[in-house]
């Protein structure tokens, strides 16, 4: 049976600590905008989607004949706009000027007939209104609407193109799209089913990067920093490892816990990480400090489920366990906080068979 001595060595100080696999931004919530009848659904949970790809549709026949009539009504809009900003029609304007050169020539005709008393008031009156009808009506047609008019057309129009545009819209409405690209979380929509604005169908997740949260004891938070590296293990994913940065450390600790909620950065580009993972995350800190480690294998746990190893008597040649405190992974080994001295032989291959005072026989290890 192998034996050895517990290794001093000089390491950086590092953090333990546990957490959960989560997104660096909320989850996307996507619902539609335009109420109405689902006719079709498109990703299941689990899918990855592009920003942009279809998800969902619902009936556009109604938002389709909106927008035709609004259309029409911008159309009509448009011409009567037209009409108001220019003038008469060439052939309206002819009329108008041949009336006005009527209108104007009897007017000095009997003007002539006024002043020599030879035409009664009343009478001339009324050439003299005929005649300012004529000329206003002719000024008009040249000039065209009056500037009210004009500004009534131009704002008819203007509220004509802006209810095209919300019919517009609302058609485009109909199609729900991915607002960014990432895996679908929760689908709540099928086709048959009707919708409401606001209410989330789609729930979107993004995996790359990915966040472990993680609580940090109020004991080490002081050797935590943002942009420390950490090495990310998930019991999910046994053998794998994975390289963080710290993004964020909180200023306030959690009362009923005593840890600090400390964000760090993975990065995930094969979405092998989940959100809701366990992770366990081992953050380095900047100092190195003198340690003692032993190999991992050392180390099992008794019924209880604490920490253990079996120490080597020489003078009895007998084993017997000893509970010890762990700290971080350390290279190959585990840091030992406490429970040993330094000149103590400890099994480091076959305790898994062994039992307290058993009788062995050790080979120190150098």
């Amino acid at each position: 049976m192998a034996v050895g001595k517990v290794q001093q060595v000089q390491e950086r100080e590092t953090v333990t600590a546990s957490g959960i696999v989560s997104t660096p931004n909320a989850p996307s919530n996507v619902s539609f905008l335009v109420p109405g009848k689902v006719v079709y659904v498109g990703p299941r949970e689990g899918q990855f989607v592009n920003k942009g790809d279809v998800l969902a549709r619902i009936d556009p026949t109604d938002f389709s004949l909106n927008l035709k009539s609004a259309a029409a009504q911008a159309l009509s809009a448009q011409a009567a706009m037209e009409k108001a900003m220019h003038s008469a029609r060439p052939e309206n304007l002819e009329q108008a000027r041949i009336a006005f050169e009527r209108a104007e020539d009897e007017f000095r005709r009997m003007k002539m007939l006024y002043d020599s008393k030879s035409l009664a008031p009343n009478d001339f009156l009324k050439y003299k209104a005929a005649y300012e009808t004529a000329k206003e009506n002719y000024q008009q047609s040249k000039v065209g609407a009056q500037r009210e008019d004009k500004d009534l057309a131009r704002a008819g129009y203007q509220q004509a193109q802006a209810q095209m545009r919300i019919a517009e819209k609302a058609l485009s409405d109909s199609t729900l799209r991915a607002p960014v690209s990432g895996y679908i979380a929760k689908r709540s929509v099928e086709p048959g089913d009707t919708a409401g604005p606001g209410h989330p169908v789609f729930e979107i997740v993004q995996l790359d990067p990915v966040e472990v949260n993680v609580g940090v004891p109020e004991t080490d938070v002081h050797m935590v920093r943002i942009g420390q590296q950490a090495t990310i293990t998930v019991p999910a994913l046994p053998g794998k490892t994975f390289t963080g940065t710290v993004r964020l450390i909180n200023v306030s600790a959690d009362p009923s816990t005593r840890t600090y909620m400390t964000r760090i950065t993975v990065a995930n580009p094969d979405h092998s990480l989940k959100v809701g993972m366990v992770a366990e995350a081992t953050i380095r800190g900047d100092r190195s400090v003198s340690m003692v480690t032993l190999p991992g294998d050392a180390v099992i746990r008794d019924p209880q489920g604490a920490t253990q190893v079996f120490v080597y008597y020489p003078d009895q040649k007998r084993v017997y366990a000893k509970r010890v405190e762990i700290g971080s992974v350390v290279n190959r080994g585990v840091e030992v906080r406490s429970g040993l001295a330094a000149n103590e032989l400890i099994v480091v291959g076959g305790q898994s068979k062994l039992k307290n005072g058993l009788l062995v026989s050790a080979t120190e290890q150098k």
